[in-house]
């Protein structure tokens, strides 16, 4: 009788921690279409930063490289803004939805608005920023949908094959 009773209590304490564990979806590599990393000048130890994968999923990470502290979920892409569903407060990240600005999309008007003290130079702003490897911006969008630019934190696009999976 003991071994059946230990079995049972074997068998309910297995099933209880295999209900209360948390399922996170599997995000795989080859499925990711989309990487949003931070301005070089943030990056390195404690660096922020989001992914899109096909299906619908995002990653997103505030963390270092011992402790990356991700957590995944859905996204809507409605045109050029990007809605994270259920991402947590970030104290430098005033809402859910986010501005794409590729760099083949914008014209001058862009720069020099993203750069205003260098209205005349617009051009080798541009230069640098594509220097970096990015080919775009990711900017913030407030609650009442006005973009936010701050210049020490927003987000350039690394990794762009969004258009092409939809």
């Amino acid at each position: 009788m003991v071994p059946v009773k230990l079995s049972l209590y074997f068998l309910l304490c297995s099933a209880s921690l295999w209900i209360s564990c948390e399922t996170k979806p599997q995000l795989k590599e080859r499925d990711k279409v989309f990487h949003a990393g931070p301005i070089p000048e943030n990056s390195g130890v404690g660096t922020t930063y989001f992914a899109l994968y096909k299906g619908g999923k995002y990653q997103f990470c505030q963390g270092d490289f011992i402790n990356p502290n991700c957590y995944t979920g859905d996204f809507v892409l409605s045109g050029d803004t990007i809605t994270l569903i259920s991402l947590k407060k970030h104290a430098t990240i005033p809402s859910n939805r986010f501005l794409i600005r590729r760099y083949v999309d914008t014209d001058s008007s862009y720069w020099q608005w993203k750069y205003p003290n260098h209205n005349a130079d617009w051009r080798s702003e541009y230069k640098s920023d594509t220097l970096i490897g990015a080919s775009g911006d990711i900017l913030p969008i407030e609650q009442n949908g006005e973009v936010v630019f701050d210049q020490r934190n927003y987000f350039i696009i690394r990794w762009d094959e969004l258009k092409q999976s939809q």
